[in-house]
């Protein structure tokens, strides 16, 4: 029937379900401690079936971290890019990131998995990809919302994130009010006079 086509199988659901236990370890337990044995302790499961539903610990640790950074970021830029105005949708983002605690587990993900990708090429490649994806829809949003430089502002910004996120994990009194002004300026600076409401600047 219908309900059957439409429920997940049993090879799906264990999958899923590595895939989880995976990504919850990371945080906990750092990188290279996630271990076969603790990801089926952890999904209660057979250690043998992470190769048959994955192939290796390695690549399940891969396929975790990017299903969780790339949902990481949808999930924040999506909210905002609801906004109408490229600098709100600025600051949106940017008070999003701050909101959670710096040792929040998603974080901890993310930096453990952009450690690890100096020593994984994969890891390293995907992510790579995930994040120029993520660069190429900042940029083609603000290009259409009259932003005169948008790959400019979408490479700064998503630079600047980085380098916050990263500031804040080792020290997480470092606000986020000096780098929403500086990124705000910059996205009023190079919107279209129309769309900022002043006149027109000599050169982009």
């Amino acid at each position: 029937m219908s309900s059957e086509s439409t429920n997940p199988s049993p090879r799906t659901d264990t999958r899923e379900r590595l895939i989880e236990a995976a990504a919850s370890l990371i945080p906990e337990l750092g990188w290279g401690d996630v271990s076969s044995r603790r990801v089926a302790e952890r999904a209660g499961v057979n250690t043998g079936v992470i190769h048959y539903h994955v192939g290796s610990i390695g690549e399940l640790r891969r396929i975790a971290a990017v299903r969780k950074i790339r949902m990481f970021f949808r999930d924040r830029i999506g909210e905002a890019l609801t906004q109408s105005d490229p600098a709100v949708a600025v600051e949106t983002l940017l008070r999003a990131l701050s909101a959670s605690d710096p040792r929040d587990p998603e974080l901890l993900l993310l930096y453990e998995s952009l450690v690890a990708a100096g020593r994984d090429d994969q890891l390293r490649a995907e992510t790579a990809d995930l994040l120029a994806e993520f660069r190429q829809s900042l940029c083609d949003w603000f290009a259409a919302r009259g932003v005169t430089r948008p790959l400019v502002v979408a490479v700064t910004l998503t630079a600047a994130i980085d380098g916050y996120l990263l500031q804040r994990s080792l020290d997480p009194s470092v606000e986020p009010g000096p780098l929403i002004d500086g990124m705000v300026g910059l996205v009023r600076q190079h919107l279209a006079p129309d769309d900022a409401g002043g006149d027109p600047a000599d050169g982009a």
